[in-house]
């Protein structure tokens, strides 16, 4: 039987300005979202026709293995527009090392690998942009993640724009280890009505100098024009705001929360501070990961 071995890799959020809520219950954004080598390893093989068309084991016991896993919603898609999978079906083995529901993309990561590795199991070579599509109706960053690197994200994220990629800098994370809903957090950034809008004149500027600033390659310029909108909705803002505080006190260029939280990203300029800023972060965290930026996504070879 054809198998598959993906890489999915989470991501952060370097800037993320939050619209309104639009009358399908999406948000519009504009994000620039950058891809970490931080990532999860996912086994795919065809099996022949069973009783169980989709199988789903994880190492993580939190990680649902059934429907409600985008995994498994990955696997729906991707027969619902290609009819391939009529007479067979897919196991899949996920060794999960992104932490779960912590705003880095993980489950979305995880479904962008899947659609490409089922592109190669079920032989289809089915061009990027159909596999993009598909991935937008299973979660808003599966598109991102399929593709990764450094990107401008618009619409509720189907909309990808690459940008120039970013050099390998370092990254240390920071989490409690919580896990967070993202549709409550946007809920609670509803009800608190602190977005910024369209045409936000502060938001714009930001977005700007960052852009120019990756153009550049010029962290100097990106440093401070790092956002998040959802900031303000998140229920552990005195844990994020020390998180913050120890990595920037500890060396971090720059710190902020990436998605809908819990975890704070710091950038910082080399191996030896990052090991400084995560040994700072430890106290603090009950997770600290050092990663650095990656310039690609989700990728696949043959098993």
């Amino acid at each position: 039987m054809l198998g598959a071995k993906a890489v999915a890799r989470a991501k952060i959020n370097l800037f993320l300005d939050v619209g309104a809520r639009r009358q399908d219950g999406f948000h519009d954004i504009r994000s620039v979202m950058q891809s970490l080598e931080l990532s999860d390893e996912l086994y795919f093989r065809r099996t022949g026709g069973s009783a169980e068309k989709i199988v789903i084991r994880c190492n993580d016991s939190r990680v649902p293995t059934s429907a409600d896993n985008l995994v498994w919603k990955a696997v729906e898609a991707f027969d619902a527009q290609t009819e391939s999978m009529w007479d067979s079906g897919v196991e899949v083995l996920i060794n999960k090392r992104i932490p779960v529901a912590a705003g880095l993309a993980g489950g979305s990561a995880d479904a962008a690998a899947a659609l490409l590795a089922l592109n190669h199991i079920y032989e289809l070579d089915l061009p990027m942009e159909i596999l993009a599509d598909v991935g937008a109706r299973v979660g808003s960053d599966v598109p991102f993640c399929m593709r990764g690197g450094t990107a401008l994200v618009s619409g509720r994220g189907e909309k990808v724009e690459p940008l120039e990629p970013l050099p390998p800098y370092q990254v240390v994370l920071a989490s409690s280890g919580e896990e967070v809903s993202t549709s409550e957090v946007y809920l609670r950034f509803d009800s608190l009505g602190e977005g910024s809008g369209p045409g936000c004149r502060e938001m714009d500027e930001a977005l700007e100098a960052l852009l120019e600033g990756i153009r550049n390659r010029d962290f100097e310029a990106i440093y401070p024009n790092l956002r998040n909108d959802l900031e303000s909705a998140t229920i552990a803002t005195d844990q994020i705001e020390e998180y913050k505080s120890v990595a920037c006190r500890a060396g971090a260029s720059a710190a902020l929360m990436t998605g809908s939280g819990p975890t704070v990203f710091a950038l910082v300029s080399g191996m030896e501070q990052a090991a400084e800023v995560a040994w700072e972060l430890e106290k603090a965290s009950p997770i600290t990961i050092v990663t650095s930026f990656a310039g690609r996504g989700a990728e696949i070879s043959a098993v």
